[in-house]
C-alpha cells in the first residue's frame, strides 16, 4: 500500500498544482491513499507562506468534493499543517470537530521566544533556539491533537556546530514522543534540497542521521513524508529514497496513521 499524507497545493502561495492535480498524480503512482496537509491559516494572523484564512472553507468543500468523486478509485483524506500556539487550543478543536478535518499535522516552522517575539526555526542563529523549538514541539504533542510531527528534526536546516543543544533538542523530542505513542514523519523534502556541507559534515538538510538514531532506540512509529509542493512530487524518487533511508536505518515505518 502507497500512502501520502503530507500534501500542499497552490492555496499555500508557495506551490504549485490544484487539489485535483494532486489526486490524478497520485493515482498515476499507484497511491491508495492521499492525505492533503496545506499550510493553515490562523484566524486572526498570518504568519506568512500559507494559504489565506478567506481559502480554507472553499479548500475543504473542495477536497469533500473530490473525495465523493474519487471515491471508488483512492481515499483522501483532509488535513492541514499548523504550527502550535497554546493560544489556539480552541482553533485546533474547530478545525477537527466544526470543520470536520480528518487530521492535523504539526509542521512547527514558528515559535515563540522567551521574550514573546515570534521566530522561524529555519533562522536560528544558535543551538539554544533548538531547545526552545523542541519544548514547543513537546508541549503539542502532548496535547495529542496532531496526528504526527512533519519534519521534527528541521532545525538541522541551520548550519551550527553538533553540541549538547543538539543532543538534548533531538532526546526532548524522540522521548515525548515515545511517551506519547505519537508518530514522526521522515520527510522527503529535505532529501530534495540536497546535500551539502554543513560545520557537521555533508549532509542533506534533513532529515539528520543523528536524529534518527535515537528514534529508532526508542522505538517510534515513522511515517514517511512526501511534502509535495508540486504534483510531480508526490511520490516521487526522492520519496522512494525516503522510503529506503528509512528502512536501512531500521526505523518501524508505517503507512497509514489512522
Amino acid at each position: 500500500m502507497l500512502t501520502n499524507f503530507h500534501t500542499h497545493t497552490k492555496r499555500c502561495l508557495h506551490a504549485y498544482g490544484t487539489e485535483e492535480d494532486y489526486i490524478k498524480a497520485a493515482l498515476s503512482e499507484g497511491l491508495s491513499v492521499l492525505g492533503f496537509s496545506d499550510h493553515a491559516p490562523f484566524p486572526d494572523y498570518d504568519f506568512g507562506m500559507r494559504m489565506p484564512y478567506s481559502e480554507l472553507d472553499e479548500y475543504i468543500s473542495e477536497l469533500d468534493r473530490l473525495k465523493e468523486k474519487y471515491k471508488d478509485k483512492i481515499k483522501i483524506f483532509k488535513g492541514v499543517e499548523i504550527e502550535y500556539h497554546a493560544k489556539y487550543l480552541d482553533y485546533y478543536h474547530s478545525l477537527l470537530d466544526e470543520r470536520g478535518l480528518d487530521y492535523l499535522v504539526l509542521g512547527q516552522h514558528i515559535y515563540t521566544t522567551p521574550s514573546g517575539g515570534t521566530d522561524n526555526i529555519f533562522c536560528a542563529d544558535s543551538t539554544e533556539d533548538y531547545l526552545i523549538y523542541a519544548e514547543t514541539t513537546c508541549e503539542a504533542i502532548e496535547t495529542g491533537l496532531f496526528k504526527f510531527v512533519a519534519h521534527p528534526d528541521i532545525m538541522f536546516i541551520n548550519n551550527n556546530e553538533w553540541d549538547e543543544n543538539c543532543e538534548k533538542a533531538c532526546d526532548m523530542i524522540t522521548e515525548c514522543a515515545a511517551k506519547n505513542n505519537a508518530i514522526l514523519e521522515y520527510n522527503a523534502n529535505g532529501i530534495r534540497r540536497n546535500k551539502r556541507l554543513y560545520k557537521d559534515g555533508v549532509r542533506y538538510p534533513y532529515p539528520h542521521t543523528g536524529f534518527w538514531q535515537k528514534a529508532k532506540r526508542l522505538g517510534i512509529k515513522v511515517i514517511v513524508g512526501s511534502d509535495c509542493h508540486a504534483p510531480e512530487q508526490v511520490y516521487d524518487e526522492y520519496t522512494r529514497y525516503a522510503v529506503q533511508m528509512a528502512d536501512k536505518l531500521g526505523l518501524d515505518r508505517i503507512e497509514n496513521i489512522f
